[in-house]
């Protein structure tokens, strides 16, 4: 299902794919799945929301790396593009937009099997957004979307929704309440702590459990650590109330 006419850019995220991706960058998503690996050895937890504060924090990087790399462990991953505004999962992985997918389910047009795409030389499958909805929040707040959620849940070991950014729309939260959990992804030197306390706040008062926290965008050989790399993320996790810090 890959875009044959459309072609990578120098925008196009770094993926745990290319085999040019430096080995901590690689390693930091391996962390995050065996972080996730430990919460969900103690609790049911395969339907994991990712969102960030604001837009340009790498939610999405995170989102589709993440999936590709738990595939990795011989899981079945789907990846849901629920930022039904602005979807931008299906670039990164250079799939055309003029698909079918999510929104066409839920309205009826389209049945689930048939929206779901394999993503070419990986092992995971895809949802796309499909057709703009004028009521976004609505359609993931509905009835249909909950049964889409739980059909998908009886396939996947792990279904990855990427949402749009906490503090824009309520679309996460919206969302979050049929969610397992939520990971935050948090750039670095970007936001302001109030800002994130506030996403947080949303986020705790519609019952959307935070699984964890993804710091973004930090650059180790700015800091001087691991100096031989030039591009690398820094991620924080946290469960049960309590923090756990891996550094890669």
């Amino acid at each position: 299902m890959r875009d044959k006419h459309r072609k990578p850019t120098t925008k196009q995220i770094l993926s745990v794919r290319d085999e040019n991706a430096p080995f901590n960058y690689v390693e930091s998503y391996k962390m995050l799945c065996t972080n996730l690996e430990f919460i969900t050895a103690a609790q049911d937890c395969k339907n994991i929301v990712i969102t960030s504060t604001l837009a340009n924090e790498g939610k999405t990087n995170v989102a589709v790396n993440l999936a590709l790399t738990l595939s990795g462990y011989e899981k079945k991953v789907c990846l849901v593009e629920c930022d039904l505004r602005r979807p931008s999962a299906h670039r990164l992985i250079l799939l055309s937009r003029n698909n079918l997918g999510l929104t066409d389910v839920l309205k009826g047009e389209i049945e689930l099997q048939k929206a779901i795409k394999k993503v070419e030389d990986s092992k995971i499958d895809i949802l796309l957004a499909g057709s703009t909805p004028p009521n976004p929040s609505e359609l993931l707040a509905s009835d249909r979307m909950k049964n889409v959620i739980d059909e998908l849940a009886r396939r996947y070991d792990y279904i990855i929704y990427d949402t749009p950014p906490v503090l824009l729309v309520t679309d996460a939260a919206t969302l979050g309440k049929y969610m397992d959990g939520a990971l935050m992804v948090i750039s670095h030197n970007r936001v302001e702590k109030n800002l994130v306390l506030r996403a947080k706040k949303n986020l705790d008062s519609a019952g959307v459990k935070i699984l964890g926290v993804v710091y973004s965008m930090f650059n180790t050989k700015a800091s001087g650590s691991y100096s031989g790399y030039s591009r690398d993320s820094y991620y924080y996790y946290y469960g049960s109330g309590k923090y756990a810090r891996e550094k890669k």
